[in-house]
């Protein structure tokens, strides 16, 4: 149960991240002046590197054999991409933030899953992948990202909207360090 809810609550950390853009766009796509196109292409890109790196990355964590550590590795990298994000002065550099932010994130929810596959029994997998997937992403970056993101830059600011949404995935990264174990290698069958 707690396997399921650290990762559950990690992809809706990384998807509050995911999300942050479109929420914050309404601020950010004046102040960098961001023709509409701009701002499609902004979302696509993510988009493209996302699942590129769940297919690519997957499998080579697969291979590795270190799934732990490949989460938290992309735990540290999306939180920096959110920071990039803050930073940007244009488009270009929002674009290559997001493109790495994909980049990061994609594989997350695909060796989540496989750990989940490892650590839970048959006759629960279906709910502990359905709470994996949903709960967090659901309620953090569907849900609470507008509810939070929009005021905190009424308040603070855009820029330092993005610092503060990346600063959740540092301590996920710590959590799933101290609580997450790296499943027994099993020998591959040719």
């Amino acid at each position: 149960v707690m396997l399921v809810l650290l990762l559950s609550i990690n992809f809706g950390v990384l998807f509050f991240d995911r999300q942050a853009l479109n929420y914050l766009m309404p601020f950010v796509q004046p102040d960098l002046k961001l023709s509409n196109t701009q701002v499609g292409l902004l979302s696509s890109a993510l988009s493209l590197t996302w699942a590129l790196s769940g297919i690519f990355i997957g499998a080579w964590s697969d291979r590795a054999g270190k799934k732990k550590i490949f989460i938290i590795g992309a735990g540290l990298a999306f939180s920096l991409c959110s920071v990039l994000s803050g930073l940007a002065t244009g488009f270009v550099m929002l674009l290559g933030a997001r493109l790495l932010m994909g980049a990061t994130e994609g594989a997350v929810m695909p060796i989540s899953h496989s750990l989940v596959a490892e650590e839970v029994s048959p006759e629960h997998r279906g709910l502990a992948m359905g709470v994996n997937q949903n709960l967090g992403s659901n309620f953090l970056g569907s849900t609470l990202a507008p509810i939070i993101l929009t005021p905190l830059a009424l308040l603070v600011g855009w820029r330092s909207s993005f610092f503060l949404a990346g600063a959740p995935g540092l301590i996920f990264a710590v959590l799933i360090w101290f609580f997450v174990k790296e499943p027994e290698k099993k020998p591959q069958h040719v």
